[in-house]
C-alpha cells in the first residue's frame, strides 16, 4: 500500500518537473525569437518584424504571469484570466498585423 502511494507521488513530482521544464523551454525560446527578430529588424528595418518581436516578448510575459499566478496567487483567478486573455488577444493581433502589413 505504501509503495503504491510513493509511486504515485514520484510520478506526480516527475510530471511536475517535466511540465516546468517544458514551460521554461518555451519561455527561453520566445526570448530567443524576440532577440532574433530585433536583430532582423536592425538589418532590414521592416516594421513587420517589430510586430512579431512584440508578440514574442508578450508571449514570454504571459508565461511569466502564469508562473507568478501559480507560485504566489496574488490576484483573483478572474483577474488573472482576464490579463492572460488580453495578452493572448494582443499576441494574435500582432501576428496578424505582421502578416498583413504592407512593406
Amino acid at each position: 500500500m505504501n509503495q503504491v502511494i510513493l509511486d504515485k507521488a514520484f510520478l506526480a513530482s516527475e510530471a511536475f518537473e517535466f511540465s516546468s521544464l517544458v514551460e521554461l523551454s518555451v519561455g527561453i525560446f520566445s526570448i530567443v525569437l524576440f532577440a532574433l527578430a530585433i536583430t532582423a529588424y536592425k538589418k532590414t528595418g521592416s516594421t513587420r518584424i517589430i510586430f512579431a518581436a512584440t508578440a514574442f516578448v508578450l508571449f514570454a510575459i504571459q508565461l511569466f504571469v502564469e508562473y507568478l499566478d501559480d507560485a504566489l496567487e496574488l490576484l483573483e483567478e478572474d483577474a488573472v484570466d482576464l490579463v492572460l486573455s488580453g495578452i493572448t488577444l494582443s499576441i494574435l493581433l500582432l501576428f496578424f498585423f505582421a502578416i498583413v502589413k504592407r512593406k
